[in-house]
Protein backbone atom coordinates (compact mmCIF):
# COMPACT_ATOMS: atom_id res chain seq x y z
CA UNK A 1 0.00 0.00 0.00
CA UNK A 2 2.86 2.37 0.89
CA UNK A 3 4.51 1.63 -2.45
CA UNK A 4 1.22 2.34 -4.26
CA UNK A 5 0.73 5.72 -2.58
CA UNK A 6 4.34 6.58 -3.43
CA UNK A 7 3.70 5.84 -7.11
CA UNK A 8 0.50 7.87 -6.96
CA UNK A 9 2.50 10.97 -6.00
CA UNK A 10 5.53 10.18 -8.16
CA UNK A 11 6.00 12.89 -10.78
CA UNK A 12 7.62 10.36 -13.13
CA UNK A 13 4.44 8.27 -13.34
CA UNK A 14 1.99 9.20 -16.11
CA UNK A 15 -1.44 10.51 -15.12
CA UNK A 16 -3.19 7.63 -16.93
CA UNK A 17 -1.09 5.09 -15.03
CA UNK A 18 -1.90 6.78 -11.73
CA UNK A 19 -5.62 6.67 -12.49
CA UNK A 20 -5.52 3.00 -13.48
CA UNK A 21 -3.50 2.21 -10.35
CA UNK A 22 -6.14 3.91 -8.20
CA UNK A 23 -8.96 1.94 -9.81
CA UNK A 24 -7.09 -1.36 -9.55
CA UNK A 25 -6.19 -0.98 -5.89
CA UNK A 26 -9.53 0.38 -4.71
CA UNK A 27 -11.36 -2.20 -6.82
CA UNK A 28 -9.34 -4.97 -5.19
CA UNK A 29 -10.18 -3.64 -1.74
CA UNK A 30 -13.88 -3.51 -2.61
CA UNK A 31 -13.82 -7.09 -3.96
CA UNK A 32 -12.06 -8.36 -0.82
CA UNK A 33 -14.64 -6.62 1.35
CA UNK A 34 -17.48 -7.98 -0.79
CA UNK A 35 -16.06 -11.50 -0.48
CA UNK A 36 -16.08 -11.19 3.30
CA UNK A 37 -19.63 -9.80 3.35
CA UNK A 38 -20.89 -12.51 0.99
CA UNK A 39 -19.34 -15.20 3.18
CA UNK A 40 -20.81 -13.72 6.37
CA UNK A 41 -24.30 -13.33 4.81
CA UNK A 42 -24.12 -16.97 3.75
CA UNK A 43 -25.96 -16.17 0.50
CA UNK A 44 -24.90 -19.25 -1.43
CA UNK A 45 -21.87 -21.25 -2.44
CA UNK A 46 -22.26 -19.85 -5.95
CA UNK A 47 -22.14 -16.28 -4.61
CA UNK A 48 -19.04 -17.04 -2.55
CA UNK A 49 -17.33 -18.66 -5.54
CA UNK A 50 -18.28 -15.66 -7.69
CA UNK A 51 -16.68 -13.13 -5.38
CA UNK A 52 -13.57 -15.31 -5.05
CA UNK A 53 -13.36 -15.47 -8.84
CA UNK A 54 -13.55 -11.68 -8.89
CA UNK A 55 -10.71 -11.49 -6.36
CA UNK A 56 -8.57 -13.90 -8.43
CA UNK A 57 -9.22 -11.80 -11.54
CA UNK A 58 -8.01 -8.65 -9.78
CA UNK A 59 -4.90 -10.49 -8.61
CA UNK A 60 -4.29 -11.74 -12.16
CA UNK A 61 -4.67 -8.23 -13.58
CA UNK A 62 -2.25 -6.87 -10.97
CA UNK A 63 0.23 -9.55 -12.02
CA UNK A 64 -0.15 -8.64 -15.70
CA UNK A 65 0.38 -4.96 -14.94
CA UNK A 66 3.16 -5.02 -12.35
CA UNK A 67 5.06 -8.20 -13.19
CA UNK A 68 4.58 -8.57 -16.93
CA UNK A 69 4.45 -4.77 -17.40
CA UNK A 70 1.65 -5.04 -19.98
CA UNK A 71 -0.35 -2.03 -18.91
CA UNK A 72 -2.63 -1.87 -21.97
CA UNK A 73 -3.54 -5.57 -21.69
CA UNK A 74 -4.23 -5.14 -17.98
CA UNK A 75 -6.62 -2.27 -18.69
CA UNK A 76 -8.56 -4.29 -21.29
CA UNK A 77 -8.71 -7.35 -19.03
CA UNK A 78 -9.97 -5.28 -16.12
CA UNK A 79 -12.79 -3.66 -18.05
CA UNK A 80 -14.04 -6.78 -19.83
CA UNK A 81 -13.67 -9.27 -16.98
CA UNK A 82 -15.36 -6.95 -14.49
CA UNK A 83 -18.31 -6.06 -16.71
CA UNK A 84 -18.75 -9.32 -18.64
CA UNK A 85 -17.69 -12.01 -16.13
CA UNK A 86 -17.56 -10.77 -12.55
CA UNK A 87 -20.69 -8.61 -12.72
CA UNK A 88 -22.96 -11.30 -14.29
CA UNK A 89 -21.89 -13.88 -11.69
CA UNK A 90 -22.26 -11.63 -8.68
CA UNK A 91 -25.35 -9.92 -10.07
CA UNK A 92 -27.44 -13.10 -10.02
CA UNK A 93 -25.82 -14.74 -7.02
CA UNK A 94 -26.36 -11.64 -4.87
CA UNK A 95 -30.03 -11.04 -5.68
CA UNK A 96 -30.20 -9.39 -9.14
CA UNK A 97 -32.27 -6.23 -9.49
CA UNK A 98 -33.95 -7.13 -6.21
CA UNK A 99 -30.72 -6.13 -4.42
CA UNK A 100 -28.09 -3.41 -4.49
CA UNK A 101 -26.28 -4.98 -7.45
CA UNK A 102 -27.46 -2.39 -10.05
CA UNK A 103 -25.21 0.09 -8.24
CA UNK A 104 -22.24 -2.18 -8.90
CA UNK A 105 -23.16 -2.25 -12.58
CA UNK A 106 -22.83 1.53 -12.60
CA UNK A 107 -19.41 1.29 -10.95
CA UNK A 108 -18.35 -1.27 -13.56
CA UNK A 109 -19.26 1.08 -16.39
CA UNK A 110 -17.48 3.92 -14.61
CA UNK A 111 -14.22 1.95 -14.64
CA UNK A 112 -14.18 1.89 -18.45
CA UNK A 113 -14.01 5.67 -18.93
CA UNK A 114 -10.63 6.40 -17.31
CA UNK A 115 -9.11 2.98 -18.08
CA UNK A 116 -9.50 2.84 -21.87
CA UNK A 117 -9.43 5.37 -24.67
CA UNK A 118 -10.53 5.84 -28.25
CA UNK A 119 -12.42 3.09 -30.06
CA UNK A 120 -11.47 0.54 -27.39
CA UNK A 121 -13.40 2.58 -24.82
CA UNK A 122 -16.49 2.89 -27.03
CA UNK A 123 -16.58 -0.83 -27.92
CA UNK A 124 -16.10 -1.96 -24.32
CA UNK A 125 -18.73 0.50 -23.09
CA UNK A 126 -21.30 -0.74 -25.65
CA UNK A 127 -20.63 -4.44 -24.95
CA UNK A 128 -20.77 -3.88 -21.18
CA UNK A 129 -23.96 -1.83 -21.44
CA UNK A 130 -25.65 -4.51 -23.55
CA UNK A 131 -24.54 -7.15 -21.02
CA UNK A 132 -25.97 -5.10 -18.13
CA UNK A 133 -29.30 -4.56 -19.89
CA UNK A 134 -29.53 -8.26 -20.66
CA UNK A 135 -28.82 -9.13 -17.01
CA UNK A 136 -31.50 -6.73 -15.80
CA UNK A 137 -33.98 -8.29 -18.25
CA UNK A 138 -33.18 -11.84 -17.18
CA UNK A 139 -33.35 -10.88 -13.53
CA UNK A 140 -36.75 -9.26 -14.02
CA UNK A 141 -37.96 -12.42 -15.74
CA UNK A 142 -36.95 -14.41 -12.66
CA UNK A 143 -38.80 -12.28 -10.09
CA UNK A 144 -41.55 -13.94 -8.07
CA UNK A 145 -44.25 -11.52 -9.17
CA UNK A 146 -43.60 -12.03 -12.87
CA UNK A 147 -46.05 -14.35 -14.65
CA UNK A 148 -43.36 -15.39 -17.12
CA UNK A 149 -41.07 -16.29 -14.29
CA UNK A 150 -38.09 -18.43 -15.26
CA UNK A 151 -37.15 -21.01 -12.68
CA UNK A 152 -33.56 -20.97 -11.51
CA UNK A 153 -32.03 -22.86 -8.60
CA UNK A 154 -31.80 -20.71 -5.49
CA UNK A 155 -28.08 -21.46 -5.41
CA UNK A 156 -27.73 -19.40 -8.60
CA UNK A 157 -30.36 -16.71 -8.12
CA UNK A 158 -30.32 -15.65 -4.49
CA UNK A 159 -33.65 -14.81 -2.85
CA UNK A 160 -33.37 -12.02 -0.32
CA UNK A 161 -35.77 -11.20 2.44
CA UNK A 162 -36.98 -7.62 2.87
CA UNK A 163 -34.49 -7.13 5.69
CA UNK A 164 -31.67 -8.59 3.57
CA UNK A 165 -32.61 -6.28 0.70
CA UNK A 166 -32.35 -3.19 2.89
CA UNK A 167 -29.03 -4.30 4.36
CA UNK A 168 -27.70 -5.21 0.94
CA UNK A 169 -28.84 -1.91 -0.56
CA UNK A 170 -27.21 0.09 2.26
CA UNK A 171 -23.97 -1.91 1.96
CA UNK A 172 -23.95 -1.62 -1.83
CA UNK A 173 -24.68 2.11 -1.74
CA UNK A 174 -21.92 2.63 0.81
CA UNK A 175 -19.34 0.60 -1.09
CA UNK A 176 -20.12 2.02 -4.53
CA UNK A 177 -20.32 5.59 -3.22
CA UNK A 178 -17.00 5.06 -1.43
CA UNK A 179 -15.44 3.64 -4.59
CA UNK A 180 -16.68 6.44 -6.84
CA UNK A 181 -15.88 9.24 -4.38
CA UNK A 182 -12.44 8.02 -3.37
CA UNK A 183 -11.48 7.13 -6.93
CA UNK A 184 -12.65 10.49 -8.23
CA UNK A 185 -10.89 12.31 -5.40
CA UNK A 186 -7.60 10.52 -6.04
CA UNK A 187 -7.96 11.05 -9.79
CA UNK A 188 -8.54 14.77 -9.26
CA UNK A 189 -5.57 14.91 -6.90
CA UNK A 190 -3.38 13.14 -9.44
CA UNK A 191 -4.63 15.49 -12.14
CA UNK A 192 -3.92 18.52 -9.94
CA UNK A 193 -0.36 17.37 -9.34
CA UNK A 194 0.06 16.66 -13.05
CA UNK A 195 -1.26 20.12 -13.91
CA UNK A 196 1.05 21.77 -11.39
CA UNK A 197 3.99 19.85 -12.84
CA UNK A 198 2.96 20.91 -16.34
CA UNK A 199 2.70 24.54 -15.25
CA UNK A 200 6.17 24.42 -13.71
CA UNK A 201 7.55 22.80 -16.86
CA UNK A 202 5.80 25.43 -18.99
CA UNK A 203 7.35 28.21 -16.93
CA UNK A 204 10.79 26.63 -17.27
CA UNK A 205 10.40 26.21 -21.03
CA UNK A 206 9.06 29.74 -21.34
CA UNK A 207 11.99 31.08 -19.35
CA UNK A 208 14.46 29.11 -21.45
CA UNK A 209 12.91 30.55 -24.60
CA UNK A 210 13.55 34.01 -23.18
CA UNK A 211 17.16 33.36 -22.27
CA UNK A 212 20.35 32.84 -24.20
CA UNK A 213 21.40 29.25 -23.61
CA UNK A 214 25.09 29.95 -23.03
CA UNK A 215 25.04 33.12 -20.95
CA UNK A 216 21.60 33.03 -19.33
CA UNK A 217 20.96 36.62 -20.40
CA UNK A 218 17.84 37.71 -22.23
CA UNK A 219 17.94 36.96 -25.93
CA UNK A 220 17.48 39.40 -28.78
CA UNK A 221 13.78 38.67 -29.19
CA UNK A 222 13.06 39.51 -25.56
CA UNK A 223 15.22 42.64 -25.86
CA UNK A 224 12.86 44.08 -28.45
CA UNK A 225 9.84 43.04 -26.43
CA UNK A 226 11.22 44.76 -23.33
CA UNK A 227 11.50 48.03 -25.19
CA UNK A 228 7.78 47.88 -25.91
CA UNK A 229 7.27 48.49 -22.19
CA UNK A 230 9.75 51.37 -21.91
CA UNK A 231 8.26 54.82 -22.30
CA UNK A 232 10.42 56.92 -24.59
CA UNK A 233 9.60 60.43 -23.44
CA UNK A 234 11.68 63.46 -22.55
CA UNK A 235 11.98 62.55 -18.88
CA UNK A 236 13.12 58.97 -19.63
CA UNK A 237 16.14 57.92 -17.57
CA UNK A 238 16.92 54.87 -19.67
CA UNK A 239 20.22 54.50 -21.50
CA UNK A 240 21.35 51.74 -23.84
CA UNK A 241 24.92 50.50 -24.14
CA UNK A 242 25.90 48.13 -26.93
CA UNK A 243 29.12 46.34 -25.99
CA UNK A 244 31.42 44.11 -28.01
CA UNK A 245 34.40 42.00 -26.87
CA UNK A 246 37.57 43.20 -28.57
CA UNK A 247 39.45 40.65 -30.72
CA UNK A 248 37.19 37.83 -29.58
CA UNK A 249 38.02 35.70 -32.63
CA UNK A 250 41.72 35.85 -31.78
CA UNK A 251 40.92 34.81 -28.22
CA UNK A 252 39.00 31.79 -29.51
CA UNK A 253 41.78 30.88 -31.93
CA UNK A 254 44.50 31.12 -29.27
CA UNK A 255 42.78 29.66 -26.19
CA UNK A 256 40.02 27.58 -27.73
CA UNK A 257 36.26 27.90 -27.95
CA UNK A 258 35.67 26.46 -24.48
CA UNK A 259 37.65 29.31 -22.98
CA UNK A 260 35.76 31.71 -25.25
CA UNK A 261 32.51 30.38 -23.81
CA UNK A 262 33.87 30.94 -20.29
CA UNK A 263 34.65 34.54 -21.21
CA UNK A 264 31.08 35.09 -22.44
CA UNK A 265 29.63 33.54 -19.29
CA UNK A 266 31.87 35.59 -17.01
CA UNK A 267 30.99 38.87 -18.72
CA UNK A 268 27.30 37.91 -18.62
CA UNK A 269 27.60 37.30 -14.87
CA UNK A 270 29.12 40.73 -14.37
CA UNK A 271 26.31 42.26 -16.43
CA UNK A 272 23.67 40.68 -14.23
CA UNK A 273 25.39 42.12 -11.18
CA UNK A 274 25.55 45.50 -12.90
CA UNK A 275 21.79 45.68 -13.37
CA UNK A 276 19.54 47.13 -10.67
CA UNK A 277 15.78 46.76 -10.49
CA UNK A 278 14.14 47.74 -13.76
CA UNK A 279 17.38 47.25 -15.69
CA UNK A 280 18.44 44.27 -17.76
CA UNK A 281 21.11 42.77 -19.95
CA UNK A 282 20.80 40.83 -23.20
CA UNK A 283 23.06 38.95 -25.55
CA UNK A 284 22.55 40.71 -28.86
CA UNK A 285 24.48 38.19 -30.93
CA UNK A 286 27.87 36.49 -30.94
CA UNK A 287 30.14 38.51 -28.66
CA UNK A 288 27.83 41.56 -28.62
CA UNK A 289 25.78 42.52 -25.57
CA UNK A 290 23.25 45.19 -24.72
CA UNK A 291 22.79 46.83 -21.33
CA UNK A 292 19.63 48.80 -20.61
CA UNK A 293 19.99 50.88 -17.44
CA UNK A 294 18.88 54.08 -15.78
CA UNK A 295 20.75 57.25 -14.98
CA UNK A 296 19.69 60.79 -14.14
CA UNK A 297 22.20 62.24 -16.58
CA UNK A 298 24.30 61.28 -19.57
CA UNK A 299 27.43 61.95 -17.52
CA UNK A 300 26.22 59.53 -14.85
CA UNK A 301 25.35 56.94 -17.49
CA UNK A 302 28.79 57.25 -19.06
CA UNK A 303 30.48 56.84 -15.68
CA UNK A 304 28.51 53.68 -14.89
CA UNK A 305 29.29 52.03 -18.21
CA UNK A 306 32.91 53.18 -18.13
CA UNK A 307 33.34 51.69 -14.66
CA UNK A 308 31.88 48.46 -15.98
CA UNK A 309 34.33 48.44 -18.89
CA UNK A 310 37.25 48.92 -16.50
CA UNK A 311 35.96 46.12 -14.26
CA UNK A 312 35.95 43.68 -17.17
CA UNK A 313 39.43 44.82 -18.20
CA UNK A 314 40.75 44.13 -14.69
CA UNK A 315 39.58 40.50 -14.58
CA UNK A 316 42.45 38.01 -14.22
CA UNK A 317 42.26 34.78 -16.20
CA UNK A 318 43.90 31.53 -15.07
CA UNK A 319 44.70 30.55 -18.65
CA UNK A 320 46.99 33.54 -19.05
CA UNK A 321 47.92 35.96 -16.25
CA UNK A 322 48.84 38.60 -18.82
CA UNK A 323 45.57 38.32 -20.72
CA UNK A 324 43.24 41.30 -20.53
CA UNK A 325 39.74 41.10 -22.01
CA UNK A 326 38.49 44.51 -23.13
CA UNK A 327 35.20 45.92 -24.35
CA UNK A 328 34.25 48.55 -26.88
CA UNK A 329 30.86 50.15 -26.64
CA UNK A 330 28.36 52.69 -27.85
CA UNK A 331 26.15 54.57 -25.39
CA UNK A 332 22.78 56.16 -26.26
CA UNK A 333 20.23 58.10 -24.20
CA UNK A 334 16.72 56.85 -24.93
CA UNK A 335 15.10 60.23 -24.28
CA UNK A 336 16.22 61.41 -27.72
CA UNK A 337 14.25 58.67 -29.51
CA UNK A 338 10.81 57.18 -29.67
CA UNK A 339 11.49 53.66 -30.95
CA UNK A 340 13.87 50.76 -30.30
CA UNK A 341 15.18 50.49 -33.87
CA UNK A 342 16.92 53.89 -34.09
CA UNK A 343 18.20 53.48 -30.52
CA UNK A 344 20.01 50.26 -31.35
CA UNK A 345 21.09 51.59 -34.73
CA UNK A 346 22.72 54.62 -33.12
CA UNK A 347 24.30 52.48 -30.39
CA UNK A 348 25.76 50.27 -33.09
CA UNK A 349 27.21 53.30 -34.88
CA UNK A 350 28.79 54.49 -31.63
CA UNK A 351 30.22 51.00 -31.11
CA UNK A 352 31.73 51.10 -34.59
CA UNK A 353 33.23 54.50 -33.78
CA UNK A 354 34.79 53.05 -30.62
CA UNK A 355 36.30 50.21 -32.64
CA UNK A 356 37.69 52.62 -35.23
CA UNK A 357 39.12 54.83 -32.50
CA UNK A 358 41.32 52.10 -31.09
CA UNK A 359 38.91 49.85 -29.12
CA UNK A 360 38.69 49.44 -25.33
CA UNK A 361 36.56 52.55 -24.95
CA UNK A 362 32.97 53.82 -24.79
CA UNK A 363 31.66 56.33 -27.32
CA UNK A 364 28.51 58.37 -26.67
CA UNK A 365 25.78 59.55 -29.01
CA UNK A 366 26.49 63.15 -29.95
CA UNK A 367 22.90 63.82 -31.00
Amino acid sequence: MKKWFKRLTDDNVDLEEKIFGVILVIGTIIVVFSSIVTFLEDLSLFATIGTLIALLIFIMISFVKHKLHKDKLARILLCYTINCIVMPITFFSCGGIDSGMPLYLLAGLFIIIPSLEGIARVVCLLISLITDIAMVGFSYNMMDGNKAKTQFPKEILAKLTLEDRIVDMVASLTLVALFLCVTTLLILNAYKREREKSNILYEKVNELSRRDELTGLYNRRVLFRKFDNIEFYEESKYHVAMLDIDFFKKINDKYGHLFGDDVLRKIAKEMREFCDEGEYAARYGGEEFVLVFKSDSEEGAYKRIEDFRKKIESIKWEEDAELSITLSGGLVACKDYDDITPVLSTADKMLYTAKKSGRNRICCDAA
